[in-house]
């Protein structure tokens, strides 16, 4: 359904408005230039020579989410003393004593959410969806949704994404008003 949505948005795009507001006309007109700098900087960081493709953005979207999951397996891991794979109760105490105030919350809150049996420990496979959690936090499907659907700015339909063709859009988009 996704796909057929893009195609749709394609097809329209061109003849120069959208029936209903999307998130991606909603970005566009609620800071022209910031969209067309952010777009631009993703061409730039995840397209090629031709452009930014569907391939890309995928790119970005992995790359994102892998880095929010290494950050919190890797507070995970600081707290892992004993380097058995999983953060104890006892483990979290220790290092709950040398943090600060807000530290501790923060630490016994992110233990709660990762021990989700409420056996005392977050084991390996806790952690493992605790990372999957924040990945998926850090960047969403409908961000992920509204990403892929940059595509419906390709102009000529080649696949690719161009700083150009995100300048028209944008430009178009202003003058529509």
């Amino acid at each position: 359904m996704g796909r057929t949505l893009m195609v749709a948005a394609v097809l329209v795009w061109p003849q120069g408005a959208w029936a209903e507001d999307t998130p991606l006309q909603t970005a566009m007109q609620k800071d022209p230039e910031r969209f067309a700098g952010r777009v631009t900087e993703l061409i730039a960081g995840f397209g090629g020579p031709e452009g930014l493709t569907l391939a890309g953005i995928e790119e970005h979207i992995a790359l994102e989410r892998a880095g929010a999951r290494a950050a919190t397996l890797r507070r995970f891991l600081a707290l892992d003393l004993d380097a058995d794979g999983a953060v104890s109760r006892a483990e979290l105490r220790v290092s709950q004593r040398a943090a600060s105030a807000d530290g501790r919350g923060r630490l016994e809150r992110q233990f709660i959410a990762a021990d989700m049996d409420l056996d005392g420990t977050a084991d390996a496979a806790e952690l493992v969806e605790q990372g999957r959690v924040a990945a998926l936090r850090a960047l969403g499907e409908d961000e992920a949704g509204y990403l892929r659907g940059l595509m419906a700015l390709d102009a000529d339909g080649n696949g690719a994404l161009t700083g150009a063709e995100v300048a028209k859009a944008v430009a178009g988009l202003e003058k529509a008003g």
